[in-house]
């Protein structure tokens, strides 16, 4: 699971470091998936699996639907897939740079099946807001019975 926050450098040459806690979470994969957020001014990135995800998701939908169209352009259409070099680094691609507003600085925040990449003042401008949206839909949460082989370490899975 990706969780927590991390910031850092953007080099010259575009490159930043993927988090540790996140590289193990892609538990060995030489790539991430990289696509501009639909609603917010940040990057989204994943692993392979939740790529599966979304296109197993999306042929939930009828194969002219243009609402799957549409998500299929936006999501898989617009995704980049950035190889990770030997020290963990990925080059962010010059579009995503400037949909994000990153340039020297990135944040990286966990989301649990994906995580974003903020220009760092953004997302500190956004917290609030998001905060608030988090308070309101407290009650949206709800207790789901273990799965079978479950213990409480494993709960949510890796």
């Amino acid at each position: 699971m990706f969780l927590s926050n991390f910031e850092s450098g953007v080099d010259a040459k575009k490159r930043v470091s993927i988090p540790a806690p996140f590289r193990k979470v892609l538990g060995g994969a030489d790539s991430v998936f990289l696509w501009p957020s639909l609603d917010k001014p940040c990057i989204e990135g994943a692993g392979e699996l939740l790529m599966h995800q979304f296109e197993d998701s999306m042929a939930d939908l009828d194969l002219m639907d243009p609402r799957r169209i549409a998500l299929a352009n936006y999501i898989m259409g617009e995704a980049r897939q950035a190889k990770l070099d030997e020290g963990g680094r990925i080059v962010l691609d010059a579009e995503l740079l400037v949909t994000a507003g990153v340039s020297d600085k990135a944040k990286f925040v966990g989301l649990g099946d994906r995580f974003q990449i903020w220009e760092p003042a953004a997302y500190e401008a956004e917290k609030a807001q998001m905060r608030a949206l988090a308070k309101d839909s407290i009650g949206l949460l709800k207790a789901k019975p273990r799965r079978a082989g479950q213990t409480p370490d494993k709960v949510g899975g890796e």
